[in-house]
């Protein structure tokens, strides 16, 4: 019965980047709700009128106006810089160093800020106590109203930002490495056993015209004509006699 052995440094390793993907996703926690207070903060809200208490009623004093949907549109705005923030410096951080499992880290924290962001936004611009305000507010007063995402498709902004810089920077960067001389002058382990991935004169390279490789690699280039000459008894046979050969 054989015992499977885990290398020394694969312990570590995997548990560096399990604290890397960790802390990944507390930072984008952070950028989340920094988004979200800088989103109530800037995003245009829509005024309304007060104009009955029973029951508690109250219009827009612009119906056509564009902050209906302005706040969307900084979501999306702020979902942009936010995520592709949280990519950069989960990859400076994280997948430069440990590789694929900080890149899980910085999609899981990317789609927690989105969800952080909106709620945040609309706390923090009077949503919990805007009802209560309007029942108490008299007819004709102004109020704003908290801002709130009408499209949840905003949402995914946060996470695609993300991904997007994360993973091109990597596909850059391999993309470079590619190009650079040499990528490709060392075979991969093992590829010299088949013959593959070698140069001529380097270990494992089976090219035409080299010792062993006509007639299917067995004996050598003049092995059949050579064996046929011995069977013949002739001057070449092996051990064969000079004067019987004569004869």
């Amino acid at each position: 019965m054989t015992e499977t052995t885990v290398p020394p440094h694969d312990g570590p390793a995997r548990g560096r980047a399990a604290v890397a993907a960790g802390l990944i996703i507390v930072g984008s926690a952070v950028i989340g709700l920094a988004a979200g207070l800088v989103w109530a903060a800037t995003a245009p809200r829509v005024a309304y009128q007060v104009y009955t208490l029973n029951p508690p009623t109250a219009y827009a004093t612009n119906p056509e106006t564009s902050a209906f949907i302005a706040a969307d549109g900084w979501y999306c705005l702020f979902a942009v810089i936010g995520g592709a923030l949280i990519g950069l410096l989960g990859y400076l951080f994280g997948v430069r160093r440990y590789g694929p499992m900080p890149m899980v880290g910085i999609v899981m924290g990317a789609t927690g800020a989105a969800f952080l962001a909106q709620w945040l936004g609309h706390e923090q611009s009077g949503g919990p106590g805007f009802n209560h305000l309007l029942a108490t507010s008299k007819p004709g007063t102004l109020l704003y109203a908290p801002i709130s995402l009408g499209s949840h498709g905003a949402l995914a902004f946060w996470p695609l930002a993300a991904a997007a810089v994360a993973g091109g920077i990597e596909l850059v960067g391999v993309l470079r490495a590619r190009r650079e001389p040499g990528y490709s002058a060392h075979p991969l382990p093992g590829m010299g056993a088949f013959g593959l991935g070698t140069g001529p004169g380097e270990p494992g390279h089976t090219g035409p015209g080299e010792p062993g490789q006509q007639n299917g690699g067995l004996g050598h280039a003049d092995g059949p004509d050579r064996s046929e000459a011995e069977s013949r008894g002739g001057p070449d046979a092996v051990g064969g006699d000079p004067g019987r050969a004569a004869l």
